[in-house]
């Protein structure tokens, strides 16, 4: 079963994703950054811009890179990490389900559950670290609890195998989050008892021997200007200092992370009340809890932080739908309600797109509200649990389509990119900066700022785009027939440049008399 449920999930992530702008500010960091390293042939020490660019362990820009050796520089490329990745963790948690509960219909269940809850499809189609963390980190920490719960001390062999790989995926959190679940699960259950079953050394061994390769490359190739930008700024600073103090509120992730668990969100909350005799749920919910807390407790916050506590949450909704089957219809409602409220959203979401042709995805709305109700009220669990798999996937096919394909054109450079010549021109940049453009055309884009001085803002050292004045560029580009200029929002134009073309966040300049 996992092998059938790893391709029909693979082929719900992959269309559609070679229509995706690469967008800004994030993905096209990733995106470049794994392009450079294809072009330069240094597979060790990630570049940008011709810079080294120590924001993420290599992991990512691997995986991007060997995909654009395949199938060639783009956006299909560029996101066929996160669908195959994302796949693979559909697979393995129906794997892991069945093999917790001795049920293929649980492993089923949490497959569909996990494939269709709303971040996740979401990330699956990201050009982020996240979807490969998420793979390797619920790989790490499901082997640790079979280990740990008697199904043989082999298990700990791949669990630090995969924390090591998830330290190479997004640095120290990687190790930190699957120690701190596995010793709280320990305390909190106080089975002191089988601590000693770790096998700490042989599992250190294992996990320097997959991690500790790169790091020590780049140490050594970098020094200390590595270990500061990495670990000081990139891991220790966002930990203690905001980099957006207006989501530094304790609720974030108590708001969040039932959101990105829909259309699942109702059944998510009866297994905490319902299931807590059942076997496993302690260690699930351990596994959920640490990841809200830990994050809860850092400066800064991201969407996509508790991101893999869906996990272990796709595992006990499974169990909880399997558990409701023998229960009266009536308990069904935790499902239905959720999902014809989520379906009903998208359905008048075209009221505030009024370009855009909504009636299909409205008819398919319509019909899976129908399906769940009726299911529910028949008390069909597992009928209706497919019922709204299939159209949570119908409806985010439609809404890739529909909104997310324009809304990444619109937050991307692409556009702007195709209006400058394929070779032979000079271009800056004033006003918001867009990576997408320096991806899109291959083109060295400055920064074009009035003063030199360097920022003494605390995240200066995130930004490492080329800068240069406004009057040096002048002075460069005197006498050159195609000079051009991206203006974002924030900026204007230079004296002497003509506009040539407009898009939503970015204004094409041309200087006057060039050819």
């Amino acid at each position: 079963m996992p092998l059938i449920v790893f391709l029909a999930a693979l082929a719900v992530f992959l269309p559609l994703n070679g229509f995706i702008a690469i967008t800004d500010p994030v993905e096209s960091n990733y995106a470049l950054t794994a392009k450079e390293m294809l072009l330069s042939g240094d597979w060790v020490s990630p570049q940008i811009y011709g810079q080294y660019w120590f924001d993420k362990p290599a992991m990512i820009y691997w995986l991007v890179a060997a995909s654009y050796a395949v199938f060639g520089v783009g956006e299909f490329a560029a996101r066929f990490p996160a669908a195959l990745f994302s796949a693979a963790s559909v697979s393995f948690v129906s794997w892991f389900a069945a093999r917790l509960y001795g049920s293929r219909r649980i492993g089923l269940l949490a497959a569909v559950v996990l494939g269709t809850s709303l971040e996740f499809w979401v990330i699956a189609r990201m050009v982020i670290t996240d979807a490969v963390l998420f793979f390797f980190g619920s790989v790490s920490l499901a082997s640790f609890y079979l280990g740990l719960k008697g199904e043989g001390r082999g298990w700990f062999i791949p669990a630090y195998a995969a924390a090591g790989l998830s330290v190479l995926t997004k640095g120290p959190v990687g190790l930190v989050m699957p120690a701190l679940v596995v010793f709280l699960h320990l305390v909190l259950s106080r089975r002191w008892e089988l601590f000693p079953r770790l096998r700490l050394f042989t599992g250190a061994a294992v996990f320097l021997a997959v991690a500790a390769p790169w790091y020590l490359a780049m140490y050594f190739a970098h020094g200390r200007d590595f270990v500061d930008t990495f670990l000081g700024l990139h891991n220790y600073l966002r930990a203690t200092v905001s980099e957006h103090p207006q989501d530094n509120v304790f609720y974030y992730y108590l708001v969040l992370f039932p959101v990105s668990l829909l259309p699942w969100t109702g059944v998510f909350l009866r297994a905490l009340w319902t299931g807590r005799k059942r076997r496993h749920f302690a260690f699930l919910t351990v596994w959920i809890g640490a990841f809200i807390v830990f994050y809860t407790l850092m400066a800064t916050k991201y969407l996509t932080y508790v991101f893999p506590a869906l996990f272990p949450a796709a595992v006990l909704v499974a169990r909880e739908l399997a558990s409701i089957e023998s229960e009266r219809p009536r308990a069904l409602l935790w499902l239905s309600l959720p999902a014809a409220l989520l379906l009903t959203v998208f359905a008048v979401g075209g009221a505030w797109l009024p370009e855009a042709a909504w009636w299909p995805l409205q008819v398919v709305c319509v019909a899976g509200v129908a399906a769940v109700l009726w299911l529910g009220y028949r008390g069909e669990a597992f009928l209706q649990s497919l019922a709204v798999g299939t159209a949570v996937v119908a409806v985010s096919l439609m809404v890739i389509y529909q909104v997310l394909m324009p809304m990444a054109a619109s937050r991307s450079a692409k556009e702007a990119a195709t209006t400058l010549p394929v070779q032979g021109a000079t271009v800056g940049a004033v006003g918001d900066y867009h990576t997408s453009a320096v991806f899109y055309s291959g083109y060295a884009i400055p920064r074009l700022v009035e003063n030199a001085a360097p920022s003494t803002n605390v995240w200066a050292g995130k930004h490492t785009m080329p800068t240069e004045t406004t009057a040096a560029f002048a002075a460069r580009t005197a006498g050159r027939p195609e000079i051009y200029l991206l203006v974002g929002r924030g900026g204007a134009p230079l004296e002497g440049y003509t506009q040539i073309a407009s898009f939503p966040r970015i204004t094409v300049y041309k200087k006057e008399g060039g050819r």
